[in-house]
């Protein structure tokens, strides 16, 4: 891959402030060497700007507000039948509010996982997969202390033949997370950490991303993502013992 090409994969990051220290100077000092390169970030960012700017907001018709509000004041003053009607659809409205739910938080979990997949591939093309290298998780833990707002697990696994390579700061779901790096023979695996949003386990559901393995799960408090070229069955036994079984 040219200077071109790795840029080019880097300039949404770039623009959306995603990527770090490193590779952004790595990226502008590209920008101001090649036009060609730096015409493009400029279309992005014209585009993005107007995007931002453009007025999306759509004001209902006269007619269609009346209406509205015409049924809003029967609901303030509703009927003996109307609030009988009213109190046996709650249930109704109940179920249609759960999967509202459902419909909002699928496409965010989907997005996560897209995420996680194009985190392992800008650090394998970026040449930036570890801040920390080392092969001691006594060393990885604590380095993460201060530049995390929790402390992430880190297993010694290699015995189990996943050999710690070491660990870096990265940007998922919207928060900074701790990336854990393993390596299985050839393979790389980037494992990321972050405190989860609810509490018990969650059983461990394998996606395929931009032709990686993506495995995900939560265990005590925290969710795991993993991603990796490794095949899925590799990548399940992994998991496991990332899931809890080996020492933290």
């Amino acid at each position: 891959m040219n200077a071109c090409e790795e840029c080019g994969a880097m300039l949404h990051g770039l623009l959306d402030g995603e990527l770090d220290a490193a590779n952004a100077l790595k990226c502008e000092e590209h920008l101001a060497a090649c036009p060609a390169c730096a015409a493009r970030y400029e279309e992005l960012a014209a585009f993005s700007a107007s995007v931002r700017g453009a007025n999306l907001a759509y004001r209902a018709p006269l007619g269609l507000r009346q209406r509205i509000f015409a049924l809003l004041d029967r609901v303030a003053r509703p009927s003996r039948w109307t609030a009988m009607a009213w109190r046996w659809s709650l249930p109704a409205v109940a179920a249609l509010a759960a999967c509202l739910v459902l419909i909002v938080w699928i496409p965010r979990d989907a997005d996560v996982g897209g995420q996680v997949a194009e985190s392992h591939i800008r650090s394998l093309m970026a040449d930036h997969l570890v801040d920390v290298a080392s092969s001691d998780h006594h060393n990885v833990k604590p380095w993460f202390t201060g530049r995390l707002d929790f402390s992430p697990p880190v297993f010694d696994l290699v015995r189990q033949g996943f050999p710690l390579a070491g660990g870096r700061v990265d940007y998922l779901g919207g928060r900074p997370v701790a990336a854990i790096v393993y390596r299985h023979g050839a393979h790389v695996i980037n494992l990321f950490v972050w405190p989860a949003t609810a509490e018990g386990a969650s059983a461990q559901v394998m996606t395929v991303r931009q032709g990686y393995n993506v495995l995900h799960w939560t265990r005590n408090g925290m969710t795991y993502w993993a991603a990796s070229d490794m095949n899925q069955r590799e990548l399940a036994d992994f998991g496991r013992l990332a899931g809890g079984d080996g020492p933290a």
